[in-house]
């Protein structure tokens, strides 16, 4: 298989030269068995395939495609498509009698598959439809990725292309998939408005804590000095001391009882170890907070939030700017997030008793402050750099980062404090994956979905808009489709008189004249027009109690000018004297006091503007 330099990083071109297809024989059994080694991490990572050494051929090919493509992929996408294939084609093969040859595979054979997929299985129903995809389209995966092999490229492609293999047997098989539900607004500001609280108290408790460790080392080396046995009646005596022992492990009481009877005797029964690790080290629910700061600010995968390490926060070139890092699962695409250290953590309106909301960076040091002691006690040496580590406060006997087979967001360290801070603070309950989806709906309504896809890391925004389109944007764009036909309709009503394009948003497409903001322009209560329908009384916004001007701007004073110029030419043959006299001249005083409020800059600005409106009539 060829590597393409220009698209292939290191670690994948590292993983192509070692990943290899043993063929050697079952040491116990001795018999054949096909296996697919890709080396990594603390063990390699071992796929069997020996299920489909029936057909040799076959097994060959699939084995070969699949060490192609699980270069640069995460573990568990390896190990998800690795079961997909056992599931499916595997177990469908295992029903054929006769040995399967790549070159004998047709359309008769991928019907045969299709049928064996959407059988009933074991349960007495069928696999979802998505399962089913799933599996054919892990044979698919294989297949492509020996288009460029250089001695498997020709069979593979001849199954992808001419044996009649299905491309979509399946469609429409995610149109049920609810999208991952957002946070409301207000329910954002009340998140936020905890986390700010909290901060701020984390922040004062490290500076309680920090003066009392201060004057245990203190009094600690007063007794050493004058020969006597420290006082452990006191908590920052025995925090000091405790510091100072243990500083690369955590210290459990027998521990404490091994290294001073009498310090172990006074925190069991006197202190207790709950108020000497409060002391010393975090918990899990001091991280809350911080995590759900920065699954704002970042807009990260839940997993990929919960990794970071303090060496995935690099500083830019420019000043005061930091990138997050983070290592996305599933996909060997890294995500990345940019921001400015003095910037405010958050962009939303707060109450004002939050306060003045943090800066970024003030955020980060803070939290640096808050795990430095847990970090140099973890038991897993790996995780020492790691953001978010905690300690046992009430019981245990290791401090980790958060940690789990399937994602740290799994683990239920982190949902027993995320549980515990929704119920402190009287919360509605909600997710990082919400926060996910609320972050990455904001982008959408803001600059589109191919902004949003970059964001979120998705290689396709199809993606985005499947799993990631709340009811919200979805009605919104409705909403807006409506509102444009609506404008058009209009705008073909009265013949290109009233022409929306290019006037911005924020209302200025809706008013009857270029140039005005109206109020509500469904219900105009000018003569001639029908409640419920778009206004069309061009020319008369001045003298409109609905209308609303924008006079320090130089584009719509231009049009209001304009407006007056349309006016006085209709005087000149467009309408009769007696009509201008009744309609229009209130219409031009009511201008003129408007413009009379324009400051002058502005005027001098738009005088130098050329545009002109269609004469009144």
């Amino acid at each position: 298989m060829g590597i393409d330099d220009t698209a292939t990083d290191l670690p994948a071109v590292r993983e192509l030269l070692h990943a290899r297809i043993d063929r050697s024989a079952d040491p116990e059994s001795g018999a054949s068995r096909l296996r697919v080694v890709i080396p990594g991490g603390k063990s390699p990572e071992i796929y069997c395939f020996t299920v489909f050494l029936r057909h040799p051929d076959l097994a060959e090919l699939i084995a070969e495609g699949f060490r192609g493509w699980a270069i640069g992929v995460a573990a568990t996408s390896r190990s998800d498509t690795h079961g997909n294939l056992l599931r499916g084609l595997g177990a469908f093969l295992a029903t054929c009698t006769a040995a399967v040859t790549p070159e004998a595979i047709d359309e008769a054979f991928w019907t045969g598959f299709l049928r064996f997929l959407d059988a009933p299985k074991s349960s007495g129903q069928p696999w979802a439809p998505s399962t089913r995809s799933y599996a054919l389209g892990a044979v698919k995966a294989c297949l492509h990725a020996l288009e460029d092999h250089p001695d498997r490229a020709e069979p593979a492609k001849r199954l992808i292309y001419h044996s009649g293999m299905p491309k979509n047997p399946w469609s429409g098989r995610s149109r049920k998939t609810v999208p991952t539900e957002i946070i409301l607004p207000q329910e954002v500001n009340r998140i936020i408005t905890a986390c700010l609280a909290a901060v701020r108290g984390i922040e004062a408790r490290l500076d309680r804590n920090a003066d009392l460790l201060a004057i245990g080392r203190s009094e600690l080396e007063e007794a050493r000095l004058a020969g006597i046995a420290p006082d452990h009646s006191r908590i920052p005596v025995c925090a000091a001391r405790i510091e100072e022992a243990f500083p690369d492990r955590l210290a459990t009481l027998d521990d404490l009882h091994r290294l001073d009877p009498d310090l172990g005797r006074k925190v069991e029964f006197l202190h207790g170890m709950t108020a000497i690790r409060e002391t010393l080290y975090n918990s899990a629910d001091d991280l809350v907070p911080f995590i759900l700061l920065l699954a704002f600010k970042t807009v990260f995968n839940p997993d990929t939030l919960l990794s970071l390490d303090w060496d995935s926060i690099t500083p830019s070139h420019e000043e005061d700017v930091v990138i997050f890092h983070g290592q996305k699962p599933r996909s060997s695409r890294t995500q990345t997030s940019t921001h400015d250290e003095t910037e405010d953590v958050v962009s939303c309106r707060l109450p004002d008793e939050a306060g003045v909301p943090l800066g970024l960076g003030n955020l980060l040091d803070i939290l640096d402050r808050l795990t430095a002691r847990t970090r140099a006690i973890v038991a897993d040496p790996g995780h020492s750099r790691r953001l978010f580590v905690a300690a046992p406060i009430q019981g245990g006997s290791a401090a980790k980062a958060f940690q789990h087979p399937m994602g740290p967001s799994v683990d239920t360290m982190w949902k027993g404090a995320l549980g515990r801070f929704i119920a402190a603070h009287g919360l509605t309950p909600f997710s990082l994956k919400m926060i996910r989806a609320t972050g990455g709906d904001e982008t959408r309504r803001r600059y589109g979905l191919f902004a949003q896809a970059e964001q979120m890391g998705h290689q396709s925004p199809q993606t985005t808009r499947t799993f990631y389109t709340s009811d919200w944007v979805r009605k919104e764009g409705q909403d807006r489709i409506g509102e444009t036909q609506v404008l058009y309709h209009r705008m073909a009503e009265t013949r290109g008189v009233i022409d929306p394009r290019g006037l911005g948003a924020n209302g200025r497409q809706a008013a009857a004249t270029p140039g005005f903001l109206c109020l509500d322009p469904f219900h105009s209560p000018r003569p001639g027009q029908r409640s419920g329908a778009l206004c069309t009384a061009y020319g008369e916004c001045p003298s409109c109690p609905l209308m609303a001007a924008d006079l320090a701007s130089d584009e719509p004073v231009a049009r209001h000018l304009s407006l007056r110029a349309a006016i006085i030419a209709a005087s000149m043959g467009r309408v009769s004297a007696e009509q201008w006299r009744q309609k229009w001249q209130p219409v031009l005083a009511d201008l003129d006091a408007l413009l009379a409020h324009v400051p002058q800059p502005v005027m001098d600005a738009a005088r130098r503007l050329r545009i002109t409106l269609p004469i009144v009539s």
